[in-house]
């Protein structure tokens, strides 16, 4: 893949770096939440307005989507296929700016695709592509270089283009599968004489979720008691580090001091039955990140303290800690605006420094209600 990695590299060069004095790392504020605003996108008055309610809901900074497995903006990097909606992010960035709300786009790092299968890219460039279940999935390849490069000169195109406030990365981490990589078989073949195309196997196995519940799919679990198996999840972390370490530095050549975050699992990944390598802890020691804001998808008060509490005790003290608080999300959702406040409280109690809620589509129904609790969290140190 040696010629796509040339031409990415000619195409990021050729990239006019229009925010290159950026100021040293700033706080986004207190209160985030995903914004999707697809159709609001669409008219100005109506992103305008939706723009307005967001802000007197009490919310400083918005997620909306850069990266999911399309891309959302106009880029001369990803394939044609791939881009949704050229226009999404100068509309965004502009409208949010012009009501006083910061931005930091949804970059999914890691998913082309997901479980739906390869999209555009990885069908162009297969040998990137996680293999599970019998088949190339939609998930990069972590050890590969080519696929790393893509990734942050992707991100280095968005904050070279557009005025954004940040960058919020998700999907930094390996799917929850039993499967394997090209890379890592051909490195598993070479340092252990071991084929993981043929470990990974048959035997039912069920593994934990970001929201604490078991995975619905029945995974390999001969795989996993192979005596090789820790040292393949050892490799993959280290693959995912090194992408955390090269995205930072893409970012920073480009625009120097934008901040960068993470939506994470949280402290259940390093001590659950999972598979997705998310090394958090190691990206906030070597300065990846500037703030986090792991999970809290949990609907029983006694999960989301449990997880709250978990995840605040492994973030340095003085390191900016936000809560997710998923509102309506796969794994559950808030019913009423007494729920989400409750969760709110909970999220005070446990020390976070601010909330990011999942998404704005879903807490638009409640937002006049809770708003007033919104806003005296965002006021209160």
């Amino acid at each position: 893949m040696r010629k796509t990695s040339v031409l990415l590299i000619a195409a990021t060069l050729a990239l006019p770096v229009i925010f290159s004095m950026a100021a040293a790392s700033e706080s986004p504020g207190r209160m985030g939440v995903y914004a999707r605003l697809y159709e609001e996108a669409k008219s100005p008055d109506k992103l305008s307005q939706a723009m307005k309610q967001i802000k007197a809901a009490g919310i400083d900074f918005i997620i909306p989507s850069g990266k999911i497995s399309s891309v959302y903006w106009d880029s001369r990097i990803a394939p044609d296929e791939a881009i949704a909606n050229r226009d999404y992010m100068e509309r965004i960035v502009k409208c949010a700016h012009a009501e006083g709300l910061k931005v930091y786009p949804q970059i999914c790092v890691a998913t082309e695709g997901g479980e739906s299968g390869p999209n555009a890219l990885l069908k162009r460039n297969p040998a990137w592509a996680y293999f599970y279940d019998g088949a190339r999935r939609g998930y990069i390849d972590p050890g590969n270089a080519d696929a790393r490069h893509y990734d942050a000169s992707l991100m280095a195109e968005l904050v070279s283009k557009y005025d954004v406030d940040g960058l919020s990365l998700d999907y930094l981490r390996c799917p929850n599968r039993v499967g394997y990589t090209g890379t890592g078989r051909a490195e598993f073949l070479k340092r252990h004489n071991v084929d993981l195309a043929k470990i990974v196997g048959a035997g039912p196995q069920t593994l934990d979720t970001e929201g604490g519940k078991k995975a619905a799919s029945v995974l390999a679990a001969s795989a996993r008691a192979n005596p090789i198996w820790p040292e393949w999840r050892k490799w993959r972390t280290e693959q995912l580090n090194t992408l955390a370490r090269e995205i930072r530095a893409a970012v920073n050549k480009a625009r120097p001091g934008l901040p960068i975050s993470s939506y994470v699992w949280g402290y259940n990944t390093y001590t659950g039955n999972s598979e997705v390598c998310q090394d958090w802890m190691t990206w906030i020691k070597e300065g990846d990140l500037d703030w986090i804001n792991p999970s809290g998808y949990r609907y029983t008060d006694e999960a989301f303290l449990e997880a709250a509490r978990a995840n605040r005790a492994h973030v340095p003290k003085d390191f900016p800690f936000y809560i997710t608080i998923g509102v309506k999300t796969s794994h559950g959702s808030l019913k009423d605006a007494a729920e989400i406040r409750k969760q709110i409280s909970m999220s005070r109690e446990c020390g976070a420094d601010g909330l990011v809620f999942f998404t704005w589509e879903a807490l638009r129904p409640f937002a006049n209600e809770v708003a007033g609790d919104i806003k005296s969290y965002a006021s209160k140190k």
